[in-house]
């Protein structure tokens, strides 16, 4: 097939970015089962043929002008319409000069839009994570202007698209019952990951029995205050326990404004404990990797999450896992099968889960495993991409249907 995929940065490792991460991870095993994939991205760090730099893009004076009458009508995704204009400018053109059959984007933003309203080539929507399931936290991204009809224009994304995927039955039904859209055509696609060889994964007696960690923003989405929180309780009965904090700090938001993370930890915690917490903010994905499996225990404690790399990253190397149990968490990780599922937001069984894995070793173990197990055999990318080509394939026959 020929297909063409919009990212918001390429080559991957140039940004922090889940739905990049998934990108490489697909467009991998499409290429290696003989796909031409083509990535289009308004954040080209390299040139060669199968990336179109959306910046290049060139407009006619009817696209100019249409770009106009839609700034005045109010549909104005993220970077403008200017984003939206070029996406559907770069999709006629791979349609005329190279046959694309089928085009993939995410939900963000409504910059798919165009291209499905052309109707030239069918559009496949995926579904990574939409705004109206975290845009009502008061973390620091939600709050910005550009967010401003951010759902709304993604509902129209959604409506428009020829067809939906998501990694998760709970975005799917949850967009359903929000947009009030049947979607009776989409299908759940995983989210793929690469998991490392069995000599390379987690192992009792290579880590650090006293190092926890975290990898998330600190902010109220990700739960980064409720780690903190659960660290302060452990560390009076576990006086070597440490926590490493991995993520950029984008603050907790409250009726007084903005609290970052160091002045967070100085209200609400004693100062000595600030040792003890190793707070490295962004890191680059290949030494946040290499660091995964020397820490005991990794806890995440979004409020929401899907099926992202944050829950499958830990997984791949065999980590053993405490998450609150959300989004799309609970349809990957079974309680005391492959991990520990506590209640979002409770502290109480945030810490009680903590402790008893830092004194039954065997079950932590025992849960890391089955994580790597369940992992390597569900979400491995050639499967994925298998199950990606036969939803494009759908697209194509929902698309051709609907002329």
């Amino acid at each position: 097939m020929k297909i063409a995929i919009y990212v918001s940065s390429w080559p991957p490792g140039r940004v922090a970015s889940g739905i990049v991460t998934y990108t490489s991870q697909l467009v991998t095993s499409l290429r290696a089962f003989g796909h031409e994939v083509y990535i289009l991205t308004p954040d080209a760090g390299e040139k060669d043929p199968y990336t179109v730099d959306l910046e290049e893009i060139q407009f006619s004076l009817l696209s100019r002008i249409k770009q106009r009458i839609q700034a005045k009508t109010g549909y104005v995704p993220h970077g403008g319409v200017k984003r939206a204009a070029q996406i559907a400018a770069a999709i006629r053109q791979l349609h005329d000069d190279k046959g694309i059959e089928v085009f993939e984007i995410e939900e963000s933003f409504g910059m798919g839009v165009q291209a499905a309203q052309m109707n030239i080539v069918p559009v496949s929507l995926r579904l990574h994570g939409p705004f109206f399931l975290t845009g009502f936290f008061k973390d620091a991204l939600s709050v910005l202007p550009f967010n401003k009809g951010r759902g709304e224009q993604e509902g129209l994304a959604i409506k428009t698209a020829h067809y939906v995927t998501a990694n998760c039955n709970d975005t799917l039904n949850a967009v359903k019952k929000h947009y009030d859209v049947a979607l009776d055509d989409s299908i759940i696609i995983p989210t793929p990951i690469i998991s490392a060889a069995e000599d390379d994964i987690w192992h009792v007696d290579r880590c650090d029995r006293n190092k926890m960690l975290f990898v998330g923003r600190f902010d109220s989405i990700k739960g980064g205050d409720l780690v903190l929180q659960t660290f302060a309780r452990l560390a009076d009965a576990n006086p070597d326990l440490t926590l490493t904090f991995i993520g950029p700090d984008q603050g907790i938001q409250s009726d007084a404004g903005t609290v970052y993370f160091e002045d967070y930890f100085a209200q609400n915690f004693p100062p000595e404990l600030r040792a003890r917490v190793d707070y490295r903010g962004q890191m680059s994905h290949a030494d946040l990797m290499a660091l995964r499996t020397s820490h005991y225990l990794t806890l995440i404690a979004a409020q929401y999450d899907t099926m992202g790399y944050m829950l499958l990253e830990p997984m791949s190397l065999g980590c053993p896992l405490i998450t609150t149990a959300v989004g799309g968490i609970v349809e990957v990780i079974e309680d005391e099968r492959n991990g520990l599922l506590i209640p979002s937001q409770d502290l109480d069984a945030m810490v009680k889960a903590c402790q008893r894995l830092l004194d039954d070793p065997d079950l932590t173990a025992k849960l890391g495993r089955q994580a790597w197990m369940d992992c390597s055999a569900l979400y491995n990318p050639d499967a994925v991409a298998t199950q990606t080509v036969a939803g494009y394939k759908a697209a194509i026959a929902a698309f051709q249907g609907k002329r």
